[in-house]
């Protein structure tokens, strides 16, 4: 006799939610970012970061960091670094970078309406330091529960 249990993941209720996020002022624009989160996975795409007058064109290094704001809090979502060793310089405009894993995990997807922010730090050829951050606008695209 054989008696089993199963908890397999196809009789478990299959959870998609899928954010987009946009956000721009009077120096820079995100466009295209999403959020895909299922019950198996969940991924970060920070879309593409435009540069609207040009005037960074002598950056020698750049952070790009996505974070969520919870009370006085500051959530880091993705973070990187970008440095030219060379004595040349780097382009901030372009892909802002992809992650996946436990992204959420510090954070409920509730935290991200209003709470979303770009944060930009730049050094240029002077050794001179500037930052800047975008508040980022989240729309819930789909929340779908497949059977």
């Amino acid at each position: 006799m054989f008696i089993g249990c199963s908890n397999s993941s196809a009789n478990q209720e299959q959870h998609l939610s899928v954010y987009s996020f946009s956000g721009e002022d009077e120096q820079f624009a995100i466009s295209n970012g999403v959020i895909v989160l299922n019950s198996t996975e969940e991924t970060f795409y920070g879309g593409d970061l435009k540069e609207k007058q040009d005037k960074l064109s002598d950056i020698a290094a750049y952070t790009k960091t996505f974070y969520v704001m919870s009370g006085n809090e500051k959530k880091v979502l993705m973070s990187f670094v970008v440095e030219d060793m060379t004595g040349g310089t780097v382009n901030i405009s372009g892909d802002t970078g992809k992650i996946s894993g436990d992204i959420m995990t510090k954070i409920g997807t509730d935290e991200l309406q209003n709470n979303l922010f770009f944060e930009l730090k730049t050094t240029d050829l002077n050794g001179e330091e500037n930052e800047y951050q975008l508040q980022l606008t989240v729309t819930e695209v789909t929340e779908k529960a497949d059977n």
